[in-house]
Formats: structure tokens, sequence, C-alpha cells
């Protein structure tokens, strides 16, 4: 048995000092964590994330990403975001006549391509109100193979084409701001294999705790961060027929702080299963830890 050179949270601890991310429109704005998708962004700003995270399960089950995240706004009203999972590493305990073994998939995952467009939007003083459907595509850039003894659901990619479409919402003012999308994953079928489609739905709301008031010469800003995420998720299918020990609900709240500037933030967030009703094989999430590191920038490069 190949035991992993270093642990899932040293991995994070370690990502932490290459993580990366956004602030909208020149401001200091703290935006989502969990679904960025949904970030707001204006023409010619190019944001880009690193967003390590790491999931603990019972059995000694554990799932650790690192995605990197540009988001690009092509004109002030469209959005187009690209988030790959540049390593993948899942650890499970696969019991076979009596005997348990660990076994572990490490390699690169699927990416994930996105246009948002804005057809909505209020703006008031102090405040901002939009309205962005967006259409995505997952491409099988990753590891489906990555080890023969891991089931398929645990390799790091899927093998297959999927589709992802949502509509997102944000509400913007001086001192806190708030977003939501739901939407729906209908994968694809690679080698006779179809993992179960999705539909999910995330919200996420952030409060400026310092400084108190604005106006003040500081160098950056404190956000305190609450965001939820929910996912319903059916059975996968291997020749056609359902696969036992997949699908189920889930859902997560993460609480998180946020420290921001003009052009960066440091994020620090985690996830805790507020629900879950999932047959993965009797695994139950125990917590997950989620670190970002986001820069923006401004170019003249847009419609």
């Amino acid at each position: 048995m190949i035991e992993p050179s270093v642990s899932n949270l040293a991995r994070i601890i370690r990502s932490a000092g290459f993580l990366i991310v956004l602030l909208l429109m020149s401001s200091r704005v703290s935006a989502q964590i969990t679904f960025p998708g949904a970030s707001p962004v204006s023409a010619g700003n190019l944001i880009m994330l690193l967003k390590p995270e790491t999931l603990d399960y019972s059995r000694g089950a554990s799932n650790t990403v690192d995605k990197n995240v540009l988001i690009y706004g092509a004109s002030p009203n469209l959005a187009i975001i690209l988030q790959g999972n540049s390593f993948v590493s899942n650890t499970a305990t696969i019991t076979e006549g009596g005997r348990s073994r660990r076994v572990i998939a490490d390699g690169l995952g699927d990416t994930l391509v996105q246009a948002r467009y804005t057809i909505f939007q209020q703006d008031g003083p102090g405040s901002t109100f939009r309205i962005a459907p967006y259409v995505g595509v997952v491409l099988p850039t990753g590891m489906d193979s990555a080890n023969n003894l891991m089931p398929r659901g645990g390799q790091p990619g899927t093998g297959a084409f999927a589709t992802r479409d949502a509509v997102t919402m944000s509400y913007q003012t001086l001192d806190w701001n708030a977003a939501a999308e739901a939407g729906y994953q209908a994968n694809g079928v690679a080698a006779g294999y179809q993992f179960g489609n999705i539909v999910y739905a995330d919200a996420g709301f952030h409060y400026r705790l310092w400084p108190v008031e604005l106006g003040e010469e500081v160098s950056g800003e404190v956000y305190a961060s609450v965001e939820a995420n929910y996912t319903s998720i059916l059975a996968s299918r291997n020749g056609g027929q359902s696969v036992p020990g997949t699908g189920g609900q889930m859902l997560l709240v993460d609480p998180g702080i946020i420290y921001t500037t003009r052009t960066y933030s440091f994020t620090l967030t985690g996830l805790l299963p507020a629900y879950q009703h999932i047959r993965d094989n009797g695994n139950r999430l125990n917590y997950g830890l989620l670190g970002a590191f986001r820069y923006s920038f401004f170019t003249s490069n847009h419609w």
C-alpha cells in the first residue's frame, strides 16, 4: 500500500501561499467563494483564483482538489469563466473478499467552461442588483483511469462531457452583499458509465466587519462570510443499470473570513455538513476546508 507523501490538510496549507481571488469594479467587495460562477466582474476585468479544498469522510475516505479559476469580463454584460481541476486526489477504503485496502487515485481533473450574460441590472444609491444566467460545458480533460483499483466514481476525471446551466442573482451594497444560483448538470456517458445528473443551489452572504465606517484610510477590509451549497444527485448508471452506493443529497454550510484589498483577497472557509443523505457505501462527510487567494486586474481588451 502506498501512502500519500503529505496529508490533505498539509497540502492545503502548502497551497495557501499560491492562492488567488478578485475585487470587483476597483472597489473592495468580497465575492462568492464556493460558487465563483456567480461572482460579478466588470468589462476588461480579469480575475485569477487558486482555490484548494479538502473533504474528509468517514471510513478513511477523502477528496482533495486544487481548483484554478479564470473569470474575464468580455463586455459589460458577458463574462467568460474557466475552471480547471489541476490536481485531484481521492482516497478510499476498498473491501473485497473480507479484506480491506486503502486505494489512492491522483491526477488531473476535468475542466469547466461557462459563459454568463447579465439580462437585468438595477442600480441604486450605493447598491446594485443583477440577474445573470449562464451556460457551461464540462470537458473530460481529467484522468478516468488513474488507479484501476479505484471505482469509477473515485477517479480524478469523469471521462465524459457534461452540460452545466444555471441562473444567478446578486445584490451588493457598500456594507454587505448577497448572491445565489440554482442550476442543473446533465452528465454524458463514457464507456457505458454515466455519473448521476445533479440539481444544485448555492447562496452566500458577506458582511463587512472592519472598518466599521467607510472613508477611513485603510489598506484592506475584513468580511464575515456565510455560504450554503445544496446538491441532489441521481444514482450513477453502468450499462443502463443503477450503480449501488451512488447518488443522494447534501447541504453544506460554509462559515468563513475574508481579507480583501483593491487588487487581491485571502479567504479561509469551513465546509460543514448540515444535512446529508448519501449512498456512498456508508461514507459520510465529516468536514471540509477551503482556502482561496484571488488577484484582480484590468485590461483594455473587451467589447
